[in-house]
């Protein structure tokens, strides 16, 4: 639940933002102030960061949220696929209930 309420926000910010851009021509010197959050370049990353490395609106806005949206939206897809389907985790071997924990390795279950 809380990956897809991440993913429905950033969806709406990143939809926010383009059409504010596509209002104005695509001038992305323009800031939108929808943004709550501040993209950094990976040049200096994990150490402090200078106001210099911050991302630039285009950049931002066509490829740090698109980004992170695909992966919210592959871990989001992957959690709600294992909990509406917890089926497909548990096997019965030979009268002993087995759980996979991992595709295809069998772990005892503890009960």
């Amino acid at each position: 639940m809380g990956l897809t309420a991440c993913f429905i926000v950033l969806a709406v910010r990143e939809a926010r933002e383009l059409l504010f851009y596509w209002s104005n021509g695509w001038n992305f010197f323009e800031d939108s102030k929808i943004n709550w959050a501040t993209y950094y370049n990976r040049r200096t990353w994990p150490f402090p960061q200078r106001p210099e490395d911050r991302m630039s609106n285009k950049q931002r806005v066509c490829f740090g949220r698109p980004f992170f949206i695909v992966l919210v939206g592959f871990f989001a897809a992957i959690f709600t696929h294992v909990t509406l389907h917890p089926e497909q985790w548990r096997k019965e071997v030979h009268g002993s209930k087995t759980t996979y924990h991992y595709i295809g390795v069998p772990q005892p279950d503890a009960h």
